[in-house]
């Protein structure tokens, strides 16, 4: 068998890889006299079938925001109607 029919047949043997959702950080931004600043920020992501935004809660850093974000992901589990909200 020659090189390029055996590796045809082992990449079509090959199981498909699964579709994995990217996690959209959007930053909300206001005008202001000293240029502008970032007011809010939430997350949008796919998880247990639903387009789910998370808003960052008021005063929490941006790091913060992000590793709350992730653990959600992680976790799997829908979180609670008040941070968030369901598409």
């Amino acid at each position: 068998m020659k090189f390029k029919s055996r590796l045809d047949r082992l990449e079509a043997m090959r199981p498909n890889t699964p579709w994995v959702p990217s996690i959209i950080f959007h930053p909300i931004i206001e005008p202001s006299e000293n240029g502008p600043r970032e007011v809010g920020a939430f997350a949008k992501l796919f998880l247990a079938g639903e387009n789910i935004i998370i808003w960052r809660s008021e005063g929490e850093a941006h790091e913060d925001f992000d590793t709350r974000v992730m653990a959600i992901k992680a976790s799997s589990i829908l979180p609670s109607v008040s941070m968030c909200s369901h598409e």
